[in-house]
């Protein structure tokens, strides 16, 4: 590992990409403690023909300001109120004109190489329609904070090799969802899926792209030799953190599962409900505030709900039981937020969850669901 200021390294591109760009887009929010770090070592593996956005989402610490005096070469853009982290990416994508799109935390620096492997990887199959980096902890570089993302299909999501050696993930593998820390994705793609959906404000918007991508056909690609420095920190989640995850699980399930594959996945989703409880009960009165948000806003949304689900099913080329063949079947004991439940309860739960799985994913592939 290198700390950022030490790369220098130019990488040769790939034919086809070099001369239409990269547009690297970097969403900041009161982050002027990381973003010389983070932009210095982006521009680094910049070439010429490639472009650097900066959204700004209504920063009050005049990170702004340190973007337009040390970084002149990147476009800031200033929104004028913080409008979510779906749709400050939005907007960079909107004014990008590269033909690939890599979108960065601000809160990262980038190791040497990590631009290249991205495209790299991209490139070398049609159907990959999405590459993600391994991101490390930047705290303890040696630990991986995710390689890609695991997801159950019942919504809950976690890190892919969360706390492992990095070196025990160095083979490049198709993975369930990429990380909106780090990823790139073509320009067509992107704008075919639509981008990012706003409405999830921020949370589940890197789920939910992955998982409309491949309901499309794309496959989502881990490119382990992409290496992220994160500062990641484990505090405890904070009030919009639990509202948004709660709410925006159920949004990922409503607007990606056929009807009828949510009809027989209910007894399974009850299960991770209950789960999804004891971690709200768990913090408290600010987690069982943050569900009962969540159920009322999918109760009085109705109709945006209806509206989301339309527009992902359009694009919809692959089966439920493809999707479903993808997705984790049952749960881990150390993924789980809430150890503290223990072990039998979660060995409970997964034989519940294989049953409902194993029956229904019979049942789509009899139906062609």
């Amino acid at each position: 590992m290198v700390g950022p200021g030490e790369q220098g390294c130019e990488l040769d591109r790939l034919d086809g990409i070099g001369s239409a760009g990269v547009s690297a887009i970097v969403v900041s929010y009161n982050g002027r403690r990381y973003l010389d770090d983070c932009l210095r070592t982006v521009l680094e593996q910049l070439v010429p023909g490639d472009e650097l956005i900066v959204v700004d989402n209504a920063s009050t610490d005049d990170s702004p300001d340190l973007v337009r005096e040390r970084y002149p070469e990147a476009r800031l853009v200033r929104n004028t109120e913080n409008r979510g982290f779906a749709a400050a990416c939005n907007r960079g994508a909107r004014l990008a004109s590269g033909e690939v799109l890599v979108f960065l935390n601000q809160d990262t620096w980038v190791q040497p190489g990590w631009l290249w492997a991205l495209i790299d990887c991209l490139q070398r199959e049609e159907t990959v329609g999405l590459t993600t980096s391994q991101v490390l902890m930047m705290s303890d570089p040696d630990r991986v904070h995710l390689c890609g993302q695991d997801v159950h299909f019942t919504g809950l999501v976690f890190g892919r090799g969360y706390a492992m050696r990095a070196t025990s993930l160095q083979d490049a593998c198709d993975v369930n969802a990429i990380s909106g820390g780090s990823f790139a994705i073509r320009r067509k793609l992107w704008e075919k899926l639509g981008g990012f959906d706003e409405t999830l404000y921020m949370y589940y918007e890197d789920t939910d792209l992955s998982w409309r991508a491949q309901m499309a056909g794309y496959r989502c690609r881990y490119a382990p030799a992409s290496q992220v420095l994160h500062d990641y920190r484990p505090d405890s989640p904070s009030d919009s953190r639990l509202y948004y995850t709660f709410r925006n699980r159920w949004l990922l399930l409503l607007k990606n599962w056929r009807l009828p594959t949510l009809a027989l996945l209910t007894p399974a989703f009850l299960v991770a409900e209950m789960l999804e409880l004891g971690l709200a009960l768990k913090v408290g009165r600010r987690g069982i505030r943050a569900k009962a948000r969540s159920y009322g806003w999918i109760a009085t949304h109705l109709g945006a709900v209806r509206r989301m689900r339309a527009a992902a099913q359009a694009g919809r080329t692959v089966s439920d039981a493809e999707i479903l063949a993808k997705y984790l079947v049952i749960l881990q004991p150390q993924e789980m937020p809430m150890r503290a439940v223990g072990n039998l309860c979660i060995a409970a739960c997964n034989v519940l969850f294989a049953l409902n799985y194993h029956i229904v994913h019979a049942l789509c592939r009899l139906a062609r669901l």
